[in-house]
C-alpha cells in the first residue's frame, strides 16, 4: 500500500485519544483540561518529539480540517438565543437610572470587547516594531479571542451559567469569538485579494444564514407534517437530524469557501442556525454531535496541533525565548483590565474572576494563528508561541477563576424572593422558612411589608420594574423567584424582569386565569391555577397519601429537596459509591429533560437534577455533598 495512504499514523492518534482522558482522569491533583493533554500528546509524537506523526499526512490533514470545523460547528450551536435580545440594560423601564445597574451584558461585553481589541492591537504594533510579528491586525486578533468552550463548562460546574453573573461572562465571551471570526474573515480577505468589493462576499454569507433560517423554521418548526416524519425517523438507523445537521454544516462549509471567506465563519453560522432551529423535541440531537465531534474527529484536531507544534523555531531566535512570558501576561492583561467594567455592576472579586475566565483560550486562537501563519502574517515562532499562550490560559484561566471566586458554601444559601406580601405570599413564605429555605419578600404595598416584617420575614417595598440597589443585589443573587399579586399583567411584568434582566432560571407564578398559563409558560414560568391544578391534587391525595402528607405538611420531620449536580466529586459515581448522609433516599434523577428512575448502579453525571427525601439535617448535609465545591 502507498505510505502516503497508510491509516497507521491514524491509529496512533486515536489510540492516543483513548488514552489521554484515561491518564488525566488518573492524575486528579493535576486537573488538566483534556485538550490540553490531547495537545501535549500530539507534541510528543510530532515534529518537536519523536517524529512518530508526519504533520502533513493526507489522511490526518483532512480529518483534523474537518474536526477543526466541526469544533466551530458546535461553538455556533452554544449559543442561547433566547436570552440575548433582553441582556441589553440595566434597567428595562428606566435606562437613565443613575447607579451602578445602568450597564447590562451586552454593553459591558461590546465595551470590554473593544477594549481588549484595543489593548491588543497596540501591542501588534509593538511587536511589529521589534520585528517579532508580521501584521499588527492579525496579531491583534489572535490575542482578541477568548474560548466560549472553556468559559460554558466552568460556569456550568459552578451553577452560575443561568444567573445574570453567568450571562453577562458568557455574552462577552459570545461577543468575543464571533467578532474575532467576523473580523479575522474580513482581514484574510484583505490580506489575500486587497481592498476591494470581494469583502462584501462575506455579507452573502449572512444573507444565506438569514435565508436558511427564514426558511428552516417555515418547514422544520411550522411545518408539522414534517416534523413529524423527521421525529419517526430519528431513529437508531436514519438519525435524520444528524444527516440534516452534517447537510446544514457542509452547505454554509461549501458556500465559505466558493466565497473566499473563512470557513470557520461559515461552520459558525450553520451551528447557529442549527440553536435556532431546535425544539424541545431534539434535546438529543446536541448531545448526539457532541459524542461524534469529541469522540473522533475533534481529539485529531488537537493532536494534530501538537504533532505540527514547532519548538525548534523557538529554541533557535533567543528573542521568542524571552518573547513567550511577555506574551502571556499581555494575553492576560486585555482581558483582565476591559473585565473592570463588571465592577460597576458586580464585586470586585467577581470582575476580576471573570476577567481570569475570559482569558482562557483554546480552539479559536490556535485557529487564528494558523491563519496568519498560511497568510505569511506571522511567524513560525510567533506561531509556537501563541499555541504555548493558549495551552497555559486554558489550563490557568478556570484555576484562577475558581481561586479568586470561592464556591459559596451551603450556609450562603442564595434566597428564594417571593414577590407579594399578601396572604398567600406570607403562607408561602412561612412554608418555605419551615423547610429552612432563606426567603426574601418584595411587595408595593407598605402595609403588607410591614406584616410580614412583624412575622419575622426579611422584606422590603420595592417594585422589579425599577428596583433600588439593594433589591437588584437581591435579585441577582436569587435561587428562585415566586409571583402571588392578584392581578395577572404585575405577575406577568415581575416574571418577564426577573427572567430576562436579572437571568432567574426557576420562577413560579400564580396565574389566576388559565387563559394566560400559555404565556408564562412561553416565558419559561412555571404557572400555579388552583382551579386546573386541584383535580392533580385531589387525586395525588387518593392515590398516594403518604407523598401528599410529605409534601404539604412542612411540620414533618421529612423534607424533599430538588437540587442540580454541581460538586465535580459526585460526578461519575454510582449511587451505591455515595456515602448519602444520614436517612436520605435519591427519589428521582433528570438528566437533558429524561426521567430515571434511579438504582444502585445509576451513575451521577455533572448536571443532573435529583429529588431527595429525609430528614431536614440530613437534607442539608445532602445539599452540601451535591453542590459545594470542595
Amino acid at each position: 500500500m502507498d505510505e502516503t495512504r497508510s491509516f497507521a499514523p491514524l491509529l496512533l492518534v486515536l489510540a492516543l485519544a483513548f488514552l489521554v482522558p484515561l491518564l488525566l482522569g488518573r492524575l486528579k491533583s493535576i486537573r488538566l483540561p483534556i485538550v490540553v493533554g490531547e495537545i501535549l500528546a500530539g507534541i510528543l509524537i510530532g515534529r518537536s518529539g519523536l517524529g512518530w506523526v508526519n504533520a502533513h499526512d493526507p489522511v490526518l490533514e483532512l480529518l483534523s480540517e474537518f474536526g477543526f470545523v466541526f469544533l466551530m460547528f458546535l461553538s455556533g450551536m452554544e449559543i442561547d438565543f433566547s436570552s440575548l435580545g433582553s441582556l441589553g440594560g440595566g434597567n428595562p423601564r428606566n435606562p437613565a437610572q443613575a447607579g451602578k445597574r445602568t450597564l447590562g451584558p451586552l454593553q459591558i461585553g461590546g465595551m470590554s470587547f473593544i477594549i481588549t481589541l484595543t489593548l491588543s492591537a497596540i501591542i501588534g504594533l509593538v511587536l511589529v516594531r521589534l520585528e517579532l510579528a508580521r501584521n499588527p491586525w492579525m496579531v491583534a486578533l489572535i490575542l482578541s479571542t477568548t474560548s466560549l468552550g472553556v468559559v460554558l463548562p466552568v460556569l456550568k460546574e459552578r451553577g452560575l451559567s443561568v444567573g445574570r453573573y453567568g450571562q453577562t461572562i458568557l455574552v462577552a465571551a459570545l461577543i468575543a469569538d464571533f467578532a474575532t471570526m467576523l473580523l479575522i474573515t474580513i482581514l484574510v480577505a484583505i490580506l489575500s485579494h486587497g481592498l476591494n468589493f470581494e469583502i462584501l462576499l462575506v455579507g452573502i454569507l449572512f444573507l444565506a444564514f438569514l435565508l436558511v433560517y427564514r426558511l428552516g423554521h417555515l418547514f422544520f418548526n411550522q411545518w408539522s407534517a414534517l416534523r413529524q416524519a423527521i421525529n419517526e425517523l430519528s431513529h437508531a438507523t436514519a438519525q435524520i437530524k444528524v444527516r440534516a445537521a452534517f447537510t446544514m454544516m457542509l452547505i454554509f462549509v461549501a458556500l465559505s469557501d466558493f466565497l473566499g471567506v473563512e470557513i470557520i465563519l461559515g461552520a459558525f453560522l450553520a451551528g447557529a442556525i442549527v440553536a435556532l432551529l431546535r425544539t424541545p423535541e431534539d434535546a438529543d440531537l446536541g448531545h448526539q454531535l457532541e459524542a461524534i465531534g469529541f469522540g473522533f474527529f475533534i481529539p485529531i484536531f488537537f493532536i494534530q496541533v501538537g504533532a505540527e507544534f514547532n519548538l525548534r523555531a523557538i529554541l533557535v531566535a533567543p528573542e521568542y525565548l524571552i518573547l513567550a512570558p511577555v506574551l502571556l501576561l499581555a494575553a492576560m492583561a486585555v482581558k483582565m483590565l476591559p473585565a473592570l467594567l463588571m465592577a460597576k455592576i458586580y464585586a470586585l472579586r467577581e470582575a476580576l474572576a471573570a476577567g481570569a475566565l475570559l482569558s482562557s483560550r483554546l480552539s479559536l486562537i490556535i485557529a487564528a494563528s494558523a491563519i496568519g501563519l498560511e497568510l505569511g502574517a506571522i511567524s513560525e515562532a510567533m506561531n509556537a508561541e501563541i499555541l504555548l499562550v493558549a495551552v497555559v490560559t486554558v489550563t490557568l484561566g478556570p484555576v484562577l477563576f475558581n481561586r479568586i471566586l470561592p464556591a459559596a458554601s451551603p450556609a450562603d444559601s442564595k434566597p428564594v424572593i417571593l414577590v407579594g406580601a399578601g396572604q398567600l405570599g406570607l403562607e408561602v413564605a412561612s412554608r418555605l422558612r419551615d423547610h429552612k429555605e432563606p426567603v426574601y419578600l418584595v411587595d408595593q404595598d407598605e402595609g403588607n411589608v410591614e406584616k410580614a416584617r412583624q412575622r419575622g420575614f426579611d422584606a422590603q417595598v420595592g417594585n422589579l420594574e425599577d428596583p433600588d440597589d439593594t433589591l437588584a443585589e437581591r435579585l441577582d443573587q436569587a435561587a428562585a423567584l415566586i409571583c402571588t399579586y392578584n392581578d395577572p399583567e404585575k405577575n406577568y411584568r415581575a416574571c418577564y424582569i426577573a427572567h430576562t434582566v436579572f437571568g432567574i432560571d426557576h420562577i413560579v407564578a400564580d396565574v389566576s386565569s388559565p387563559k394566560d398559563i400559555s404565556r408564562f409558560e412561553a416565558l419559561g414560568v412555571t404557572p400555579i391555577n388552583a382551579a386546573l391544578d386541584r383535580a392533580a391534587l385531589l387525586e395525588l391525595l387518593v392515590r398516594n397519601p403518604d407523598m401528599f402528607k410529605l409534601l404539604t405538611q412542612a411540620k414533618d420531620s421529612k423534607a424533599i429537596l430538588e437540587v442540580d449536580v454541581s460538586n465535580p466529586a459526585c460526578a461519575r459515581k454510582s449511587l451505591q459509591e455515595v456515602a448519602l448522609p444520614g436517612d436520605v433516599l435519591i427519589l428521582a434523577l433528570r438528566r437533558d429533560g429524561e426521567l430515571i428512575v434511579p438504582h444502585g448502579d445509576t451513575r451521577i453525571e455533572l448536571g443532573d437534577h435529583v429529588t431527595l427525601v429525609g430528614s431536614q439535617e440530613c437534607i442539608d448535609e445532602a445539599r452540601h455533598l451535591f453542590t459545594y465545591l470542595d
